[in-house]
């Protein structure tokens, strides 16, 4: 049975661009998405941190735009019915979404929380213990980390009563690593925009994140509710997600009633030496997987069971890699070969769109008339300029940290690998949660060898750890799914790079902002979990065992040639051979991550069932079913939401988080 293809609505004709002539400034979309992107970049630290309870802005469609939009939506949709006035436009509610996606890809696990928690440690931790102030503090540039160490300490211990914030010891690094961040983003919303057409148009990738935001927007004529509502088979699928997730909220209050499992009996091993298999059942993963294509996420569960049993046998003989790679799952040998896989798949995505990236190239350069970029995010011309200009900044300002040119050129493309191929993941595969094989740290570091870099290098690499490392949510994977919802959208494409950068930069202020206030209000030591804890700490630990390695790390190198091998053979049988079944894009997905690991058995189950009813009744039962599962995912959402509403009026600091990896 041949699967249905998502095609993308069809592009109404827009009005002439900015400026004269052309449309107004939607300020009430821009008022309501600006109150979105500050409750969650406020709201998110402060459920982590302070409400110990499900964190907001963990994936790549967080807790928080689903719930504060589907509420929007529907209030939206209920004054509208009630009193008849004009409420807000498609074009508005594409806007507020926009700017919620990309404001909540900055805060906590983001970019903001953990580089502030970084730039502090080196100085904040050192001792005569481990030795860090010889070793590492004496090599970072002045500018880097904020230098006065009674504001570190407030900042960690809390200010004592009746001292005001220190704010001035923070504002010259904030500056120049602001700086940095907002050149990285300008760096991905350039290649966004340069791959648009690409991705949307030619090769009509799914997005599947964007199911749901797109039927909330993309209501009936006539009508201001999304069409799923009027289906039954909608509030099914809703009513059971909400029911579980409600029961076990009423346990918080009386823990005598048992709590509903969301597993089918805990882990499921295949040997004492291999990995386990997790068997929680997330509905949300559920539900999105279901508008991915078979293939792809037949090869996702697929090739994460095929990992697992390759990690089994290596413990089962003995097969090792000397150290340990941070974000890096399991054996280091797999997670290079993750890598390897990543880097052969952008380079046939960029191989694949050749004509495409000529024709931009012609048109920034010749200003060819044959190519036409007015319903683009931005001219070719700005996309080729600003890209490199942003490249040279990024580059620049990582030599004047201390990384040697030779490793600031493996790091950002090592980081353009990582960012480009997880992003097509998210758009493709519809993963909530995924992150990349290891980091450009942990290729850089292994591919040229400690000795090959001066201490300066690797302490300048571990500062940056700040804004490259988890890669569990991040600015590039928001702006493409943004550039999916522009469809919807009945103004040029050009203006939102402004909103969506304006967003970006926002965002970015006013968590970094908040996150000091709240380390100087209640100690930032005193949050618990990982990331003013240890996890500070792990970049200066990670780059004094790299400077040991003595000579580039061949066995791991060796491993990221065999996943460049694999990926190359899977691609080439994907477009050579019609029958081949296997999707290469499941390859680096399935060795990526331990957060794959977690979701792997939902995305089974919901494979399982696509596959059964297209092969029962194929496109019509498809279309018929999607209200069910799109109820999985409003319902999952919405009660986790209400239980985050319960932590913060009666538990709080002692919150139920239930949305995580």
């Amino acid at each position: 049975m041949t699967e249905p293809q998502h095609t993308p609505e069809m592009e109404t004709e827009q009005p002439p661009a900015w400026g004269p002539g052309g449309y107004r400034i939607p300020w009430r979309a821009l008022v309501l998405g600006l109150a979105m992107v500050l409750t969650i970049n406020i709201g998110a630290p402060y459920a982590m941190y302070i409400i110990h309870s499900s964190q907001w802005s963990i994936s790549y469609l967080p807790l928080a735009v689903v719930f504060l939009f589907t509420a929007l939506v529907f209030f939206n949709a209920t004054i509208v019915s009630l009193t008849g006035i004009r409420g807000l436009s498609r074009t508005e509610l594409s806007l507020i979404f926009m700017m919620a996606l990309v404001g909540a890809s900055i805060p906590t696990w983001g970019t903001s929380t953990y580089l502030i928690a970084v730039i502090a440690a080196p100085k904040f931790f050192a001792s005569a213990e481990n030795g860090w102030q010889t070793t590492i503090v004496k090599y970072i540039k002045e500018w880097l980390v904020p230098q006065d160490m009674t504001a570190l300490r407030w900042f960690y211990n809390g200010k004592p009563a009746g001292e005001s914030i220190p704010w001035g010891p923070w504002a010259v690094p904030m500056f120049w690593w602001i700086s940095l961040v907002m050149a990285v983003f300008f760096l991905c919303h350039c290649l966004v925009a340069a791959f648009r057409r690409q991705w949307v148009e030619y090769e009509r990738l799914p997005f599947p994140l964007m199911e749901l935001p797109q039927q909330l927007i993309d209501t009936p004529a006539g009508s201001p509710w999304p069409a799923f509502v009027r289906k039954r088979s909608f509030w099914i699928g809703a009513g059971v997600p909400f029911f579980i997730v409600m029961w076990n909220v009423i346990t918080y209050f009386t823990p005598v009633i048992p709590q509903i499992p969301t597993d089918l009996g805990g882990a499921v091993r295949l040997g004492p030496a291999f990995p386990a298999i997790n068997t929680n059942i997330n509905f949300a993963i559920v539900g999105f997987t279901y508008f991915v294509h078979l293939d792809v996420s037949f090869s996702i569960w697929f090739f994460t069971l095929l990992t697992m049993i390759q990690e089994g046998l290596f413990n089962r003989f003995g097969y090792a890699i000397a150290g340990r790679d941070t974000y890096t799952f399991g054996h280091p040998g797999i997670g290079w070969q993750g890598f390897g896989a990543l880097t052969v798949m952008v380079i046939s995505m960029f191989w694949m769109a050749r004509g495409h990236l000529h024709a931009i190239w012609r048109k920034a350069w010749r200003n060819d008339p044959d190519v036409d970029d007015s319903r683009e995010l931005m001219s070719y011309r700005t996309i080729v300029i600003g890209g490199a200009l942003s490249a040279l900044y990024i580059c620049l300002w990582m030599w004047r940290s201390g990384i040697s040119p030779v490793a600031v050129v493996l790091f950002l493309l090592a980081t353009i690998i990582l960012y480009t191929g997880i992003t097509r993941v998210v758009m493709e595969g519809g993963l909530l949660f995924c992150r990349g094989p290891l980091i450009a740290q942990t290729f850089v570091g292994y591919a040229l060898g400690g000795p090959n870099m001066p201490v300066e290098s690797h302490v300048a690499m571990g500062l940056h750890y700040g804004w490259h490392h988890e890669l569990k949510g991040f600015f590039m994977a928001a702006s493409a799914n943004s550039s999916k919802i522009s469809d919807l959208m009945r103004i040029p494409r050009r203006p939102l790079t402004l909103y969506i950068m304006g967003t970006a930069f926002i965002a970015v202020v006013v968590s970094m902002a908040f996150t000091l206030y709240m380390g100087y209000s209640y100690g930032a030591y005193n949050y618990g979990g990982w990331i003013f804890g240890n996890g500070s700490q792990v970049p200066y630990v990670e780059i004094l065992r790299k400077q040991a390695t003595h000579t580039p790390d061949f066995q791991r190198l060796g491993h990221m040639g065999l996943g460049a091998a694999l990926m190359s053979a899977l691609t080439f049988m994907r477009y050579r051979f019609a029958w081949w079944p296997l999707h290469p894009i499941g390859l680096p997905v399935g060795i990526a991550s331990y957060p794959v690991t977690i979701i792997v058995f939902s995305v089974f189950l919901s494979w399982f069932a696509k596959w059964v009813i297209m092969r029962a009744g194929g496109i019509r039962l498809y279309r018929g079913a999607q209200p069910f599962f799109i109820g999985l995912i409003l319902g999952y959402f919405t009660a986790i939401g209400i239980s985050f509403v319960v932590d913060v009026i009666w538990f709080p600091g002692q919150g139920h988080p239930l949305y995580g990896n």
